[in-house]
């Protein structure tokens, strides 16, 4: 099934500030969910032109092309590597929320609200399920460790192998489980080298 994408630029003549000008914002519509952020442009009301949703001003209308060309090579990235894209997820990864995360428990948590959007496009929460017990036992081996977190910098051939040791000889878990662990463990060390 193919998506349906759309931005559709607009302001709020109600919110203008005190300088006379109000902020630009884009609507992202992605198959009927609809999320809106601020372009950081902002122009006065008069000089807005709803009907060709543009500013008047060229400057200020290449920052909007500038910006619809961001959110578009931004989704186009997202579907070609996660496979699916929300409004939301969009969003956030424009907006800079979605920054690289330097540590490995961080990461986790990025990488499992990702697996929970999935869960619901896919309609299975298998993954997203595990996820938070093989999560938790990386939190507990950290923390074992006397640290909150660990950067990716800092992760050793070492670290994984007394990992491993802590899930069998602490824990108690089984092979299976333990390979379930290393798999997330691997995972989000291929994301961060990924994204580096």
């Amino acid at each position: 099934m193919r998506s349906t994408f759309k931005l559709l630029f607009y302001i709020n003549r109600n919110k203008v500030k005190s300088d006379g000008t109000t902020a630009v914002l884009c609507r992202i519509s992605i198959d009927g969910k609809k999320s809106a952020v601020t372009t950081g442009v902002y122009c006065k009301p008069g000089d807005w032109d709803s009907k060709k949703c543009e500013i008047k001003t060229a400057r200020e209308n290449n920052r909007l092309a500038a910006f619809r060309s961001r959110l578009e090579e931004a989704y186009g990235n997202l579907l070609r590597n996660q496979g699916v894209v929300t409004a939301e997820l969009l969003k956030t990864t424009v907006s800079g929320a979605n920054s690289v995360p330097e540590y490995l428990l961080q990461a986790g948590e990025v990488e499992r609200e990702r697996l929970r959007v999935r869960s619901k496009e896919i309609n299975s929460t298998s993954t997203y399920r595990q996820s938070k017990t093989t999560q938790l036992n990386l939190r507990q081996f950290i923390e074992s460790r006397g640290m909150k977190d660990i950067a990716f910098s800092d992760i050793t051939e070492e670290f994984a192998e007394s990992f491993k040791v802590f899930l069998k000889k602490e824990l108690g878990h089984r092979n299976g489980h333990v390979n379930h662990c290393l798999c997330w463990l691997n995972r989000l060390i291929y994301i961060a080298v990924d994204r580096e």
